[in-house]
């Protein structure tokens, strides 16, 4: 299992993905490394590739990290 963890481009504020909505076309934030998200390996790429197509890697640099 994984997360994902994000760092602003501009601020290099960092957090995790606690959750993505399709809805809103956009992930919901978290500073505790507890309250993101856990994605299986598979699942990961598919996160990664709708975070991309919401738009949030223009500002976000994205990162799979096993915590």
């Amino acid at each position: 299992m994984a997360k994902i963890k994000w760092t602003n481009k501009y601020s290099n504020e960092t957090g995790y993905v606690a959750s993505v909505s399709a809805k809103n076309r956009c992930f919901v934030n978290t500073f505790d490394p507890a309250e993101a998200k856990e994605y299986s390996d598979k699942a990961v790429k598919g996160i990664l590739t709708k975070l991309e197509s919401y738009n949030e890697a223009e500002n976000n640099v994205f990162e799979v990290v096993s915590e």
